[in-house]
């Protein structure tokens, strides 16, 4: 019981849920056949049973004409969204293939926040304690949960999560719920939602006339959409056992670049993104500048620091030098060893800093830290400390100066040395 509530819950908090449909190929004319496949959006990333190689075998192996992802037609191919749905595009993209957007919820929407205000009153409560109730009787969510227990942590594959048990399982908990709840935040509106989206879908199959559609969509829409689509005289639906086995087969260079560079670029639509520094800027900052990357460089993984340097070289290539560029190719240098590069990129970078032109207090604080690592390791020890003491001064009285002796560490009394081997 308490593993079903967590699934049904743990895929109602993310901005909109996540997963595939795929419509195949005609067994009679003006009919197109569909397949739902459920993904499970960020878990893709460690989960080597339904990987994003795997999303882009369902694709060629289906080969749609049609590619339609659960983003909003307002933000499609304009904002950043789910990997997976970002990934679908460029497939589609890349073949030639239509792709349509289908997502369907509010800027101003706060069903969550309502939901977890209601949660703590006490109606709620018991309404929660009376579906607890009705799970644990429930005999197609008991026998799934005997049988699979806690299956989010063992790693199940795309077979499974668009398997018949799991989406009965699945539409049970949303039975059950809806009988509780109702229509409401507590579902996140689910009957709504999922029939806006099936909207969506339905106009773009019947404005393109696709032979054979794909639509990506949350493992927790899948059973709505699969039932929903069994009413339609011109749609045959297919199951994902019916496409098996995927094949093997190289992927388009596009799709090389999506996965092993973090190329998205392709994802987006001419004239965007709007801001391509803040584009770059926001890439390096998850790849370099995460939780105490800054301030113990020794944790940042070899393959972040590789991936890093391609991204800085495409944001070379696309823009001319600015102060973050610098910045971020010069701590890129001496993450990789090329100390006299990141002495050169940082060098001219503090001498901006010194001027004025540069606004960003991150920048303006680690440029400098930055250059003092880089001197300690070639072996310039006074050039160091100087860097370092000019930290001190950058910090004074701004928000960054409770972290000064994070940043600075004991550099002005012991010089810096990288682990041997570290992000290199």
């Amino acid at each position: 019981m308490e593993t079903a509530v967590r699934s049904l819950r743990y895929w109602c908090t993310a901005p909109c849920c996540v997963g595939l449909l795929l419509l195949a190929g005609c067994s009679r004319a003006g009919t197109t056949q569909v397949l739902v496949i459920g993904t499970i959006h960020q878990q893709h990333e460690s989960n080597p049973n339904y990987s994003y190689h795997d999303l882009v075998r369902i694709l060629s192996t289906y080969d749609p004409d049609l590619v339609c992802v659960e983003i909003r037609p307002q933000d499609f191919r304009r904002r950043p969204y789910l990997r997976e749905m970002m990934l679908a595009t460029v497939w589609g993209l890349a073949h030639g293939r239509d792709v349509c957007a289908m997502d369907s919820w509010s800027e101003a929407d706060s069903t969550r926040q309502v939901r977890a205000r209601l949660q703590k009153e006490r109606e709620y409560i018991q309404k929660a304690q009376t579906l607890d109730s009705l799970e644990a009787s429930s005999v197609p969510m008991s026998s799934f949960q005997a049988k699979y227990g806690d299956f989010w942590n063992a790693d199940m594959g795309y077979r499974f999560f668009n398997g018949s048990e799991y989406n009965a399982y699945i539409a049970e908990a949303y039975r059950l719920s809806m009988g509780v709840y109702g229509d409401s935040p507590m579902n996140l509106h689910y009957r709504t939602r999922n029939s806006r989206m099936m909207e969506l879908i339905l106009k773009a199959m019947h404005e393109f006339a696709p032979r054979k559609l794909v639509v990506l969509t949350g493992v927790e829409h899948k059973h709505f959409f699969d039932r929903e689509l069994e009413n339609h005289h011109d749609v045959a639906l297919v199951q994902l056992e019916e496409i098996l086995p995927l094949e093997e087969q190289g992927f388009h260079a596009a799709i090389h670049g999506f996965l092993d560079e973090d190329d998205d670029l392709p994802y987006y639509a001419d004239g965007y993104p709007e801001d391509l520094e803040a584009y770059y800027a926001n890439k390096l900052t998850r790849l370099l500048h995460g939780p105490n990357m800054d301030w113990r460089p020794e944790i940042i993984p070899s393959e972040n620091v590789r991936m890093a340097g391609r991204v800085i070289g495409r944001w070379g290539d696309a823009m001319s030098e600015s102060p973050r560029l610098l910045f971020e190719a010069g701590w890129h240098a001496c993450l990789t060893g090329d100390y006299e590069a990141g002495i050169g990129h940082l060098s001219t970078l503090t001498h901006s800093v010194d001027r004025g032109d540069v606004d960003d207090l991150f920048v303006r604080v680690y440029a400098y830290r930055n250059l003092g690592l880089c001197y300690d390791m070639a072996g310039r020890r006074e050039d160091a400390i100087r860097s370092y003491a000019r930290v001190a001064e950058l910090v004074r009285g701004t928000t960054m100066e409770k972290n000064k002796e994070r940043m600075l560490r004991d550099y002005l009394r012991v010089p810096y040395r990288r682990a041997e081997g570290a992000g290199q």
